[in-house]
């Protein structure tokens, strides 16, 4: 069971980091690559709660702040001035984040509605899988809470060795494409690379309608 559980839990994940994060937090509310319809806008806040991202409005403060003063003193997760355990274990923070990079986000009232229960939303479902089956816990709730923390951390740790930005694609098999961060850091569109799996996936949709990508 335990084996059966991490294999489907890791195929879980996937689709969380693809979706929930990659394609969601990331380039959607992030930077605001593409357009999307409200349903679409909820898929993506539960599922990157699931990740363990906290605090949607948190994460997505964040990783603009990160791009505003990317591999200086004021990023907040470069390796060259916080140390590069502490962002490849996702073990740095912020103390205050200008309310710039969140002001836009406080007038979406579903992810206002994610940012305040975004607590009670992850342990409702960790304890809904948990009463179901402690095997199904492991893959919805654990795995992923383990899994994305490494990946992600890996990308802002390793991808920005050296004080700049660099592709490391191998760390694709966590983060859904992100591993390839120097186009991304130079380019504005939603998908960084020809091999970039999120990118695929949001192309398709945007091809058939679903979301609608934005022009640069």
């Amino acid at each position: 069971m335990l084996v059966n559980s991490l294999i489907f839990g890791f195929i879980w994940y996937q689709v969380i980091a693809h979706v929930g994060i990659s394609a969601g937090l990331h380039r959607y509310w992030a930077h605001r690559s593409y357009t999307a319809k409200p349903w679409f806008e909820v898929l993506t806040l539960y599922l990157s709660i699931l990740a363990g991202s906290r605090s949607p409005i948190g994460w997505i403060s964040a990783h603009r702040m990160h791009h505003h003063h990317s591999d200086t003193e004021l990023d907040p997760h470069s390796p060259k001035f916080k140390g590069f355990w502490k962002v490849f274990l996702s073990q740095w923070s912020i103390k205050n984040i200008p309310p710039k990079y969140s002001k836009d986000l406080f007038s979406n009232p579903r992810m206002v509605f994610f940012h305040n229960n975004w607590h009670w939303i992850w342990a409702g479902t960790a304890l809904f899988t948990l009463l179901i089956s402690p095997w199904l816990f492991v893959s919805i709730v654990l795995v992923p809470a383990i899994l994305a923390p490494i990946g992600f951390g890996t990308v802002n740790a390793i991808c920005h060795i050296g004080g700049e930005s660099r592709n490391f694609p191998l760390a694709n098999i966590l983060v859904a494409g992100e591993g390839y961060h120097n186009e991304h850091h130079d380019g504005k569109n939603f998908r960084f690379h020809k091999y970039d799996q999120t990118g695929f996936v949001l192309s398709l949709l945007d091809k058939y309608g679903i979301i609608e990508a934005r022009k640069h």
